[in-house]
């Protein structure tokens, strides 16, 4: 099943629901950045959240966040796009650490609950947007709803989860409810309570059910719209060996040719997608000739 990404409002005004599965984008990320356990759900968290966020952009633009705590993963970036387009990379791949008590991924403490979330936000029209806040928990989704708080000024819930069966990502997605201007007392008592009753958004996946029928749970008591918006999500980089080329360039042709008689080539790999890229010592002196 394709990753699919939802977005309804409720009829009365009150609630905006944005939901999305992630299964197969966070495991083209597993297998791309041959991320541990610990960093598959990490990550896996932050691209969902990232995928969530798109609405808060036009449809050319595209936003970025960046966990930046002091936990052993360094550094968690995201970068995703109204388009369905959703990419990133952990600073540390490789670090696993045991299970919490609860059982679960460890994210907190491989993030980090000291530091800061960076949220970039480029509309489309070439002006950037930046906030930052505080980490709490390292846990994505309650740091996320931190930032929804603060910068939208909006009370909101935030959902994101990935689960792995042994060294493969089962399932991963998430949901955000932000309550709108004309939200009540009854709508939040009736949210609290389908939250109490929702179990986890992973384990609803497991047991098969579509992304239609979670909404519904979360939504249960409310009527909504129509769907505003239903896209596709897909792991996907904007790199390319055209893009290789043009970088290489910028060394200017006298290093182009010492690096193609010296190095007898050029080799780079992409930070976010990992893809690896490669000139020959023709092939640079063809560049360099052609500058």
């Amino acid at each position: 099943m394709q990753d699919q990404f939802l977005k309804a409002i409720s009829s009365d005004g009150s609630i905006r629901v944005i939901i999305a599965t992630t299964t197969n984008l966070v495991e083209e990320a597993r297998l791309r950045h041959q991320l541990s356990h610990t960093a598959t759900a990490a990550l896996g968290r932050a691209l969902t959240a990232g995928a969530l966020l798109t609405p808060l952009v036009s449809r050319h633009g595209q936003i970025v966040l960046q966990f930046k705590g002091n936990g052993p993963l360094g550094i968690v970036f995201v970068d995703a796009y109204p388009t369905g387009i959703v990419r990133g990379y952990v600073e540390h791949p490789e670090v696993e650490l045991p299970l919490n008590i609860l059982g679960n991924y460890d994210v907190g403490s491989a993030i980090g609950n000291c530091g800061i979330l960076q949220v970039t936000i480029d509309h489309g029209f070439g002006v950037l947007q930046t906030s930052t806040c505080e980490l709490i928990s390292g846990e994505v989704g309650e740091d996320v709803n931190r930032y929804l708080c603060n910068s939208e000024q909006l009370g909101s819930i935030v959902v994101v989860g990935t689960h792995l069966n042994n060294d493969r990502v089962e399932a991963s997605g998430g949901f955000i409810i932000q309550l709108l201007p004309d939200h009540t007392e009854d709508t939040i008592c009736k949210l609290e309570n389908n939250i109490a009753t929702f179990g986890t958004f992973t384990n609803l996946m497991l047991k098969g059910l579509d992304l239609e029928s979670i909404l519904e749970r979360i939504i249960n008591g409310f009527k909504m719209l129509p769907f505003e918006e239903r896209k596709h999500l897909i792991f996907a980089c904007k790199c390319s060996q055209e893009r290789f080329n043009q970088a290489i360039t910028l060394f200017g042709r006298d290093e182009i040719l010492d690096m193609a008689e010296i190095d007898g080539g050029a080799q780079g790999k992409c930070q976010f997608c990992n893809e690896d890229y490669y000139l020959s010592k023709d092939e640079l002196i063809k560049l360099a000739q052609n500058i």
